[in-house]
């Protein structure tokens, strides 16, 4: 399914969030390997460290996983199916996985400790990885 204008607006904020933070390399729809099956979140976040294309290979999945992964609600997608994937990427060992709702302005961040909604403020997950939520959901009317 083709990411919606919504969908990709909001992941557009939020990779301009994210990559301001230095110590963070962000890749949209990078495929991870989770036990030989694809699973492509909309955007994957790693330590950051160098790439050098020179003398590595450019490659189109990764079995590394990213220490937070980003879904966003898409028309069509229901809240099973992406608590499914989020189970998924924490059981694969990424350390949270958010997923970001258009329609309410939310965010649920999932850890192993479990899940909190962020409507408003500074999301800052256990990795460090930070949003502002009013950038994400600037665009948007409430």
């Amino acid at each position: 399914m083709s990411p919606s204008i919504y969908h990709s607006a909001i992941a557009a904020n939020i990779v301009g969030e994210l990559v301001s933070q230095k110590e963070f390399r962000v890749h949209s729809e990078l495929t991870i390997v989770v036990d030989g099956d694809d699973h492509q979140p909309d955007i994957s976040v790693y330590k950051r460290k160098k790439l050098n294309y020179i003398s590595e290979e450019d490659r189109v999945k990764t079995e590394e996983m990213p220490l937070t992964a980003i879904e966003i609600v898409s028309p069509g997608q229901t809240m099973n199916d992406l608590i499914k994937k989020a189970d998924i990427y924490s059981e694969s060992g990424i350390r949270s996985v958010w997923i970001v709702h258009p329609q309410t302005h939310s965010i649920t961040l999932r850890t192993k400790n479990g899940a909190e909604i962020y409507h408003e403020g500074i999301l800052k997950d256990v990795s460090g990885v930070k949003v502002d939520l009013g950038v994400v959901f600037e665009d948007f009317e409430k």
